[in-house]
């Protein structure tokens, strides 16, 4: 190879502060992703002024994957954005089979067994984790297929509208609340419906609706940073 065959791949591969930046956002979106799921199973209670609802734990971890794709979107378009979803349906399907391989490896595979330290009651207190997660994973999946792939379309649509004008700040605020309030519906009714009372399947989709839109007002500054970094802007650059 000569000395400019070495040069032009030299320059091919040289990392870029955008490149930086999609595989900073694609890992903060597998990341939350990954921690939502996980966490979603343990309820929590939220009190805010007068008013106290029931939150999963994994609700501000599902927040901060909007962020990731309104930056994807903003920065490499709507097409890099719904590959990225798409690929995290997949990681969650995978998630999904390595849990229930954890959860009953044992049982299946006769050349499997527990440690003698791995107790009757270990285990039941895992499943009991972990099964659980399972119902939550598939109402995940389903939530976040629907509600992700739409935050994307409407980013998109409000991108194109108001090509010109500085309404990143619109864009991102309106198409993570919509699409988290449809997120929060699907996913609380499919995850929790016969397993605690209507009162509360109603104290869950409004503690998640809450909580939601206070992540998306907060992410508003970190999207512009995000956007600055990634084309070489300064970093309080509040255009577009």
């Amino acid at each position: 190879m000569d000395d400019q065959s070495e040069q032009s791949l030299h320059l091919d591969v040289r990392l870029t502060r955008k490149t930086m930046t999609l595989f900073f956002c694609i890992g903060l979106f597998m990341v939350s992703l990954v921690i939502a799921a996980l966490t979603s199973v343990k309820l929590e209670q939220f009190h805010i002024g007068g008013l106290t609802v029931l939150v999963p734990a994994g609700t501000i971890a599902f927040g901060l994957t909007y962020l990731a794709t309104d930056a994807i979107s903003e920065i490499w378009g709507r097409s890099y954005a719904l590959c990225v979803v798409l690929v995290g349906m997949v990681m969650r399907l995978l998630m999904m089979v390595l849990i229930l391989y954890a959860l009953y490896a044992e049982q299946v595979f006769p050349f499997i067994s527990p440690t003698e330290g791995w107790t009757e009651e270990r285990q039941a207190a895992f499943v009991s984790v972990f099964q659980a997660g399972n119902r939550l994973n598939i109402a995940g999946m389903l939530a976040f297929g629907i509600s992700a792939s739409v935050d994307v379309l409407i980013f998109h649509y409000f991108q194109k509208r108001d090509a010109g004008k500085n309404r990143l700040w619109f864009r991102n605020n309106i198409s993570t609340i919509a699409s988290q309030i449809l997120n929060s519906i699907i996913f609380i009714s499919a995850g929790f419906l016969g397993t605690v009372p209507l009162a509360a399947i109603g104290s869950l989709i409004l503690g998640q609706v809450i909580i939601k839109i206070l992540v998306a007002a907060f992410d508003t500054p970190a999207i512009y940073l995000i956007r600055n970094f990634a084309e070489g802007r300064r970093l309080l650059d509040l255009r577009g």
